[in-house]
Parts: structure tokens; sequence; C-alpha cells
């Protein structure tokens, strides 16, 4: 199923073929969606959308930052307005505020394995197959 056949509104948008990374809201039956270097407000239970931004109209705390580029990666923390997100070595935790503008990185931006050092074993990840390389080419570097 595309994202498009759950979510209709999203034709003619950046979402239209997928999306980065997404986390959950605080708000009941809300999710923040991200592609490139914009965000999508939505609401999944009544498939409805809130909004369409830029990342740097609706996250002002991101201007200046990797992420006000886009976000690769993210995920909703287990504590209120929280989220953490991620794009290349570098992640932040959030706090989102929703229904406002007063968002805010709590701690700044850091390198992902100086403070996740549990993940070292697999980062940078190759994402093998995931990527646009020539898959003939890796096949014979694998088998050699």
């Amino acid at each position: 199923m595309t994202i498009t056949t759950m979510f209709p509104f999203f034709k003619g948008t950046v979402f239209e073929n997928g999306i980065d990374a997404a986390f959950r809201s605080t708000v009941r039956n809300e999710a923040y969606l991200f592609k490139g270097n914009q965000y999508a407000l939505i609401n999944y239970n009544s498939k409805t959308q809130i909004a369409i931004r830029y990342l740097n109209q609706g996250f002002y705390s991101l201007i200046g930052t990797i992420f006000e580029s886009g976000i690769e990666a993210a995920f909703a923390s287990h504590r209120t307005n929280e989220a953490y997100i991620f794009k290349g070595d570098q992640y932040a935790l959030i706090n989102f505020a929703p229904g406002s503008t007063n968002d805010y990185i709590i701690g700044g931006v850091k390198k992902i394995l100086d403070h996740w050092p549990s993940l070292r074993p697999i980062l940078p990840r190759n994402n093998r197959g995931l990527d646009n390389h020539d898959h003939h080419v890796q096949a014979q570097v694998d088998q050699d």
C-alpha cells in the first residue's frame, strides 16, 4: 500500500513517494512525518492533514543546524513532547511543543557514537542494497 492510498492528501506533495522519518505526537492520534526539508502533521485516525510546512517554519530550533535541511530518522521519547531526531552521524533531543513553534533542542546537537556507545558495532551503517550504487560491482567485491 502506498502512502497516498492511506492518506490521499499527500498526492502532489513531497510525501507522495514516501517519507524519511516520523514520530508520534503526544496529541492523540497525531504524528509528524518528515521528507527532505518539509514536515507534515497529520491525524492518522481521521486521516486528515493538519499542516505541511518547511522545517524552518515549524521547528525554529532546527534553523542553522544539520536538521534544517532534513531528518533521516526519528522516534518519540518516553518523556512528554520529546523526540530524538537523527541525520548523518548526529542526533538531537527536541521538545517539539505541539500546537506552537516553541520547540527547542535539549542539550544541543551531538555525535551519535559519542553518546550512544552501544551503537558502535553497527554504525556507520553500510545499507547495502538500499543505497544508490551498482549492485553488480558490490556483488563482485563480495565474491573476492
